[in-house]
């Protein structure tokens, strides 16, 4: 006789069943119930809606935790998280056998995406306090991820250039067919349907090519502005670039942000004030790659005695003959020495910035011609021109850092303080696309995956009573 345990579904239960028994005491449901139960929600700017009238509204402690614990569970559609709290055991418990459906989800996130951003610091600060979190070395990084909108619906300054082109063309074409068709006596006078209007197509296209104008980018996407295309190891993307800080010891995430800057060099002493304004201080040493190599930077950091080592990319090229760092500036005579004794004088200022900032440089050049190492020196017609930018001593200094060993030995340490956290969100989060629009939302979504990162691990130190998260007094 079979001994199967088949399913009797008309089984009645003598006593109620709790919710409570379904989760098991441990699990990390529990732990996000904790957390969420430990904030005074209003202090991130989420409040109760006040009043009496009208339908109950879902309490914001709930839905906070429908999105904070869907992210640790790799659930971050408001659809995916609405069948979750109908079919998931955790989400039912965690709602109280609530199913807040999608438009409800979706309609709080959009209205909370700066309390979102503050849950993240509030995370961190909570492992701070409980002396998790180390500050004797920090690496910096970013990584490019898409945006919502898609880089073939964008305008791209290009193809508009073309398709005004052709338009006039096929136009012109189409005339001049039509008035031997006239002369001849014979044919249709009339446009094709595709062209009917070409004065509103072409005012369309002259309408796109006036926002690239005032955005200062050849590609922009009408429905989301602020994302731009940028390089990643993918190929181009229309995105954004998505900044971290990582602590060594604690193997946390203890800072974010998001910008729309294709590159990384403006980005290492803002990186510095957000760990500060999460952690109130930065670590002893921060580390970051020739990503931002920035004289700027590099000054700033001094200024506010902020601790940096950098791989430069002067550093990198360092065996380079003929690199800028070899050249001997000559302040008295206000002229470049290069490596062979040539004579570089100035020539003109021209403007450089950095982050849409605007700063003058002193540029000075080689006018021997008959250099026998020229080919090897530039290939600028002109001649050799060496750049003087006003934060090249606050670089000079940086290189100094780098070489010394202790430097290069935090260096080494980088890339597995950081660039796993990357992989982590990409690979086995599968973040490689932002679904929420425009930059607030990047930044808003960003800082929520960070901190499911950051939880999953805060989780383990929770189980083993490291970490003890104060219930909110009443």
């Amino acid at each position: 006789m079979s001994r199967a345990i088949h399913p009797n579904r008309q089984q009645m239960f003598l006593l109620p069943p709790s919710l409570d028994d379904w989760v098991p005491a441990g699990h990390p449901v529990r732990f996000v119930r904790d957390l969420i139960d430990s904030i005074d929600l209003a202090s991130l700017g989420i409040h109760e809606k006040p009043g009496d009238e009208g339908r109950p509204h879902y309490a914001p402690q709930m839905l906070l935790g429908v999105w904070v614990y869907g992210y640790m569970e790799r659930i971050r559609s408001s659809r995916q998280l609405e069948r979750a709290c109908v079919r998931d055991i955790a989400f039912r418990w965690l709602t109280g056998n609530h199913q807040p459906d999608h438009n409800t989800l979706w309609r709080f996130f959009k209205a909370h995406k700066l309390a979102i951003r503050e849950l993240f610091k509030r995370v961190v600060r909570v492992a701070s306090d409980a002396g998790l979190v180390g500050f004797v070395l920090h690496a910096v990084d970013g990584t490019k991820i898409a945006a919502a909108s898609s880089m073939d619906t964008a305008h791209h300054r290009k193809a508009l250039e073309g398709a005004l082109r052709k338009l006039d063309t096929v136009i012109a074409t189409h005339l001049s067919e039509t008035e031997a068709e006239e002369r001849r006596g014979e044919g249709t006078y009339d446009l094709p349907a595709e062209l009917q209007d070409p004065e509103k197509r072409k005012a369309a296209i002259r309408e796109a090519l006036a926002r690239l104008d005032e955005a200062k980018t050849n590609h922009l996407h009408p429905a989301e502005p602020e994302a731009r295309v940028m390089k990643g190891r993918g190929g181009k993307v229309l995105g954004y670039n998505a900044q971290a800080v990582a602590d060594r010891d604690s193997d946390l995430i203890v800072a974010t942000d998001v910008v729309n800057a294709a590159s990384d060099n403006a980005q290492l002493v803002p990186m510095l004030d957000e760990t500060q304004k999460t952690t109130g201080r930065v670590a002893e040493t921060t580390v970051a790659d020739a990503g931002y190599d920035s004289g700027k930077q590099f000054e700033e950091a001094e200024r506010r005695k902020l601790p940096v080592v950098v791989a430069t990319a002067t550093a990198e090229r360092g065996t380079d003959e003929f690199h800028k760092s070899k050249f001997q500036y000559d302040a008295e005579r206000d002229v470049y020495i290069c490596p062979r004794g040539e004579v570089l004088p100035f020539q003109r200022i021209d403007k450089a910035s950095e982050n849409d900032k605007k700063y003058d440089r002193r540029v000075y050049r080689c006018h021997n011609r008959e250099c026998p190492v020229r080919s090897q020196c530039t290939s600028d017609k002109k001649g050799r021109a060496i750049k003087q930018s006003p934060y090249d001593e606050a670089y000079a200094r940086q290189l100094e850092r780098n070489a010394k060993p202790q430097s290069r030995m935090l260096l080494s340490k980088r890339k597995a303080i950081i660039e796993h956290h990357f992989a982590i969100a990409k690979s086995i989060d599968g973040f490689r696309r932002f679904t929420m629009r425009g930059l607030e939302a990047a930044k808003a979504q960003w800082a929520l995956l960070c901190a499911a990162i950051n939880l999953r691990k805060l989780h383990a130190r929770w189980l083993d009573g490291s970490l003890t998260l104060r219930a909110r007094p009443a």
